[in-house]
């Protein structure tokens, strides 16, 4: 692959480009789905695709493709300067180095292991309680991803890995139905624990076949690892360095923001996360922390950012595909757990835990506003008693980690976002007036 981008570098300099950067990306997706415990169906998906930035005079132009043939790389950039998106640029967008770094952890994944165990999780699912009335979908996907990066100043970097997700989702019965699903994600399929996937799914299911009703109230809430993680990835962007320069975040470097029970780390590598040895500009990944005990440390950056505020770039340009340009964004940020349990901050409190939120995309990512419909429990005496279902939480982000009491040692990824379950103290949950 460096040849061959080798070759698309000195093809755009001879057509007037003063800089360039290559971005090739190959991903293999296989799927292994049982649905309905007897229909079994496999899939795969393999694309390469291409990515380029070139820079002539004050302006980048942005083109990308799927890679079929060196020629059709070469009549993009032809066409680059008159029928392809262009911004004007007011700083070093292309990392200045030349350096090679090669980062690559492929596991082998035996495909007769995951058929079983695709088949093992329906299983045990189905017969985790008489109420499971189907099993729905019992899956396991995996992907392999590469990444070969090079520009213009002589900076060549390739990283490889794979990872894989087993989830299970049942219907439950009794008067009424419900969902329940379960994931967990890791590198090889010894990390994954097939057995409580089918039976956490089953539980979860269960545990909401029996509705309370609920009274406007204040009181602590524990937010789910899942919730949290979500929440997290949301708002993510008033920790990106962008924010600063377009003025959307509220956090300033060196001031508490949080209360002292967060810390959030930004790393190369996480159970359950990604790995993200470099990043998709070719700068290499390192431990960053972002907030320690609630002050900011940090803002994250890209090569654009870091030049523009002046700051140590943290590595953390991301592209999420060939077709998408260049901005801040996680590697594996998460939430620092702790050693606590989940059912440590269940006996902390009388309260609302939340496993369910909807309508997280209408909420303000720059204020932190946000009103969601949520789904829980009442937790009285450290247990689960009541299921509530079609509750309000309205709040803001910026207070929730301010009310943050303790976090657990729970951490789940929603992507490269992280979080442990949270303990927040002082929050509405609405019900029934």
């Amino acid at each position: 692959m460096f040849k061959f981008g080798e070759k698309l570098i000195d093809y755009s300099k001879k057509k007037g480009f003063s800089q360039c950067e290559i971005y090739i990306e190959k991903i293999i997706e296989k799927s292994f789905d049982l649905k309905n415990e007897t229909d079994f169906s496999k899939g795969l998906t393999e694309t390469i695709g291409v990515a380029l930035r070139l820079i002539k005079g004050k302006y980048v132009f942005f083109v990308n493709s799927t890679m079929n043939n060196e020629k059709s790389i070469e009549d993009l950039i032809d066409k680059a300067s008159s029928i392809n998106f262009s911004k004007k640029i007011d700083g070093q967008i292309l990392p200045q180095l030349k350096e090679e770094l090669n980062f690559s952890e492929i596991n082998s994944i035996d495909e007769t292991k995951i058929k079983d165990a695709v088949y093992e999780m329906s299983s045990i699912a189905k017969n985790a309680d008489k109420r499971i009335q189907n099993v729905k979908s019992s899956s396991i996907n995996t992907i392999e991803k590469h990444v070969w990066l090079m520009n213009s100043y002589g900076l060549k970097s390739h990283q490889a890995y794979n990872a894989v997700d087993a989830q299970v989702s049942v219907l439950a019965k009794d008067k009424i139905e419900e969902i329940g699903w379960y994931d967990q994600k890791g590198f090889s399929l010894d990390e994954i624990d097939f057995e409580n996937i089918a039976k956490t799914a089953s539980i979860r299911a269960i545990e909401k076949l029996s509705p309370s009703s609920f009274s406007t109230k204040k009181l602590s809430v524990i937010l789910s690892n899942e919730v949290m993680s979500y929440m997290l990835r949301y708002f993510f962007n008033i920790f990106s360095a962008q924010s600063v320069i377009d003025k959307t975040t509220k956090l300033e470097l060196g001031k508490r923001a949080f209360s002292s029970s967060v810390s959030i780390i930004d790393d190369f590598f996480a159970k359950g996360g990604i790995k993200f040895f470099v990043d998709e500009e070719g700068i290499k990944k390192t431990h960053t922390i972002v907030v320690e005990n609630g002050e900011l440390k940090t803002f994250l950056h890209n090569t654009y950012t870091s030049n523009k505020l002046k700051s140590r770039n943290t590595a953390n340009a991301r592209r999420y595909s060939f077709v998408n340009p260049i901005k801040v964004g996680p590697a594996n940020f998460y939430l620092k757990p702790s050693e606590k349990s989940l059912q440590d901050l269940f006996d902390s409190i009388d309260g609302f835990y939340i496993t369910e939120i909807m309508g997280m995309h209408m909420a303000n990512p720059v204020s932190g506003d946000f009103s969601l419909g949520v789904n829980g429990f009442l937790i009285e005496s450290g247990q689960k008693t009541h299921y509530i279902k079609a509750s309000t939480f309205s709040d803001n982000f910026y207070n929730i980690l301010n009310k943050t009491m303790a976090v657990a040692n729970d951490l789940y990824f929603t992507g490269s976002v992280g979080s442990p379950s949270v303990w927040v103290a002082d929050c509405v949950i609405g019900g029934e007036n």
